[in-house]
């Protein structure tokens, strides 16, 4: 009898098709690998080409005449600087001696932040060449949620950066800005013990002969500073501390040259491989940096605090309250102001 053979074949056809099809997968992964690692070569040679121009550049600090921060026009502050040689009041001159008496710091902490932000740049950079904007515009949350992590490992000045940009929706996708919030409430405490010695030696005498009553632990923190309640001896009156936190001035100095050579290199990138982008990122961080190293200045924010109390005041402005500030307590470190319940705005 005759044997039909496509009927005992089509197995053997249907495993010959497999094995066909898992081949050519398999080259295909091939193929996409290979395109991937040369995207992240070619990537991770143009952040070091960039980055390597910016290094044979004389970074400067911000200038002042081209700010809008307001800063302490006082004569008699002007110059003045503190133990580690840093201006109390916004000074570029001054901010740009202490950045050349710090290279070995300031390379050990660029080179700190370099270990953070390279695979973050490479990864971006490789976006940016597979298909521009569009391409990163895919990967929002990934990249929102990897700098945010970046920036809480970095510290304090870091944390401030991302802060401000949560609330830049003319800067940043909302994926960036959902991340970055998270940042308004996730600032590590420093000791009370040491903000307690803060206070101390800002007033010059032991705090209780100010307070009779002083919170054991901060009511709130922030990168710059944290908040405690307290009660004046003389008066009854309950106010806020803002302290400062120890040595930030020195810290937020380095970060602030590490942040300028970063913005360099970032806009290096975007130039080269988005050039429709045109946000000046340099520009923008040149502002914040002035106007971040300012906020150092408690003298500076008491005096513009009650400025604009005396000219709401004077114009008989109605629902807004700003608090009394308790000038013969407050200091370069230390602001104590009326205390006011309040509701938190977010």
């Amino acid at each position: 009898a005759a044997v039909d053979l496509h009927k005992y074949s089509w197995p053997f056809e249907h495993l010959r098709r497999q094995h066909t099809y898992v081949r050519a997968v398999e080259e295909r992964s091939l193929i996409d690998r290979a395109r991937n690692a040369a995207i992240a070569q070619t990537a991770t040679e143009a952040a070091k080409a960039v980055s390597s121009a910016v290094s044979m550049k004389k970074l400067e600090a911000p200038d002042l005449d081209s700010s809008f921060i307001k800063v302490d026009d006082d004569d008699a502050r002007k110059g003045q600087v503190d133990e580690s040689g840093l201006p109390l009041v916004y000074d570029k001159a001054l901010i740009e001696k202490f950045w050349e008496n710090e290279k070995g710091a300031l390379q050990k902490r660029w080179t700190e932040f370099l270990g953070f932000s390279i695979p973050y740049i490479t990864k971006l950079a490789g976006y940016l060449i597979t298909g521009g904007t569009d391409e990163l515009a895919k990967h929002d949350v990934e990249l929102a949620r990897e700098a945010r992590i970046i920036m809480e490992k970095l510290g304090p000045t870091y944390i401030k950066l991302g802060q401000t940009l949560s609330v830049r929706p003319d800067v940043l996708p909302q994926a960036a800005l959902e991340q970055l919030a998270i940042l308004q409430d996730n600032v590590k405490r420093f000791p009370t013990k040491i903000a307690y010695e803060v206070i101390e030696k800002e007033l010059g005498v032991p705090f209780e002969a100010i307070f009779d009553e002083i919170s054991e632990e901060p009511v709130a923190a922030a990168s710059l500073a944290q908040v405690y309640r307290a009660r004046l001896r003389e008066s009854g009156e309950y106010v806020a501390i803002k302290v400062q936190r120890p040595d930030i001035r020195e810290m937020v100095s380095k970060d602030l040259y590490v942040l300028r050579r970063a913005a360099e290199v970032y806009q290096g990138l975007v130039e080269r491989f988005a050039p429709q982008q045109k946000t000046d990122y340099v520009a923008l961080l040149n502002e914040w940096a002035v106007g971040f190293y300012t906020e150092l200045d408690f003298m500076n924010e008491a005096k513009n605090q009650m400025e604009l109390k005396s000219a709401l005041e004077e114009r008989g402005s109605a629902g807004v309250y700003i608090p009394r500030v308790y000038e013969e307590y407050s200091s370069q470190k230390l602001l104590v102001s009326e205390w006011i319940d309040g509701v938190k705005l977010s």
